[in-house]
């Protein structure tokens, strides 16, 4: 199988981080950048050493990532959010194109209770302006 750039042409770190990270290398280019790393005269004990210590600094931020997202769960909007999304919303459709696009990035950080917070502030912003042209009109 053909890289870009080719595994010969990469520095030293770079196959290190491939032979450590099966997430997003597979099997196949595991074993061609441990190759290469042989071929570059590194021991098989210095590629073990490396490898451990590479694997355990991914599963720290693996850590890490799982536990912003734990803690995204239970985070609220501020008060001034909340004022900022009663006000503002209605203005927020003509300047974004998909007014979903909030709810998708909450989502992907797992914010549980700042979309159903986000949800009943639209719902309420959008019963509010009626109310406010209702009464202008």
């Amino acid at each position: 199988m053909e890289y870009k750039p080719p595994l010969s042409e990469r520095q030293t770190n770079e196959l290190l981080d491939i032979i450590s990270n099966e997430d997003e290398w597979v099997k196949e280019a595991q074993q061609s950048a441990e190759e290469e790393l042989r071929r570059r005269n590194i021991s098989n004990e210095t590629i073990a050493a490396e490898k451990v210590k590479r694997i355990k600094g991914l599963e720290k931020i693996r850590k890490q990532r799982v536990d912003k997202l734990e803690a995204n769960r239970t985070a609220s909007y501020s008060l001034k959010e909340m004022i900022a999304i009663v006000v503002f919303f209605p203005f927020s459709l003509f300047l974004h194109l998909n007014p979903l696009a909030e709810f998708w990035k909450l989502d992907a950080g797992n914010y549980k209770r700042k979309i159903w917070q986000r949800s009943m502030l639209i719902v309420v912003s959008i019963f509010l302006w009626i109310q406010l042209v209702r009464v202008v009109i």
